[in-house]
């Protein structure tokens, strides 16, 4: 965690490439994830296999309203249709990128999961999808790129008004060091949130740690995306300021070398019944 600058996700989400025209192809394959061992996710109920993150790009009559309503049609859609799918959110970044203005995140149990949705879609549903939003906006299935999360911790007072403050934080290992080293850290900022809480009282502040299921390339490589979750700027300002005066944040960059966070409004468009 740092105070938050202006700075460009994009740093690290070109990974796989630029933006693209519309295509009604399915995604690109990404590597299986079928442990919890692959992946670093708990084989727990709670412990999703994999978020996705879809980059979207605006269209001559984008707006607020017409995105909402695209959304509730989606979501519609996938329960519809029976997606093994957990949740569903659109992020929307406080910087402007060239590759994208808005991202539609998908948490996904299982990865055969989210293939199957996929081809589901791709063979019974885009083509429509894609007329209908074809003046709203855009987006390519090239562009979605997975993550297996590590939980890191739990919110203490759950935020239920679906909406939230997130924010990624891109870091690389240095030389010599590795996850032993960043679990080092993770139960050291537990010791400091539990600390925090007793203090000033309960908080929905939670956090995870997500490597990425598709290989960088070299000139945005990375090891692990830390993300926050924070019910308000409110919230996320009062912890930073504690954050900033504890004896652990003097380790944030000594065992891995971390970009600044990149900050994005948060919305749920669907979430599961099940």
């Amino acid at each position: 965690m740092k105070k938050i600058s202006t700075v460009l996700i994009a740093l690290a989400l070109t990974a796989c490439g630029q933006q693209s025209d519309v295509t009604d192809a399915p995604p690109s394959p990404l590597p299986e994830a079928t442990s919890s061992a692959s992946t670093g996710v708990a084989d727990t109920p709670s412990s999703p296999a994999m978020v996705e993150f879809v980059w979207h790009k605006k269209g001559a009559e984008f707006s607020d309203e017409a995105l909402s309503s695209h959304a509730t049609y989606w979501a519609n859609v996938a329960a519809d249709a029976g997606w093994d799918l957990n949740i569903a959110a659109i992020h929307t970044p406080r910087f402007e990128s060239e590759n994208f203005d808005f991202l539609w995140v998908m948490v996904w149990p299982t990865v055969d999961a989210r293939d199957a949705a996929w081809t589901d879609w791709a063979e019974n549903h885009e083509a429509e999808w894609l007329d209908l939003t074809s003046a709203t906006f855009s987006y390519s299935a090239e562009n979605a790129y997975g993550f297996a999360p590590s939980l890191g911790r739990m919110s203490t007072t759950p935020n239920t008004s679906g909406e939230s403050v997130v924010e990624f934080v891109f870091c690389t290992y240095k030389e010599g060091k590795g996850e032993a080293d960043r679990l080092a850290f993770e139960g050291l900022h537990n010791e400091f949130t539990d600390a925090y809480e007793a203090e000033m009282g309960a908080t929905s502040y939670w956090w995870t740690v997500m490597s990425p299921l598709f290989e960088p390339d070299a000139e945005s490589d990375f090891d692990y995306m830390w993300t926050n979750f924070f019910a308000s700027d409110e919230e996320r300002d009062a912890i930073y300021s504690a954050y900033t005066e504890s004896e652990h944040s003097n380790l944030e960059q000594v065992d891995a070398s971390c970009e600044d966070p990149a900050l994005f409004d948060s919305k749920v468009i669907f979430v599961s019944e099940s």
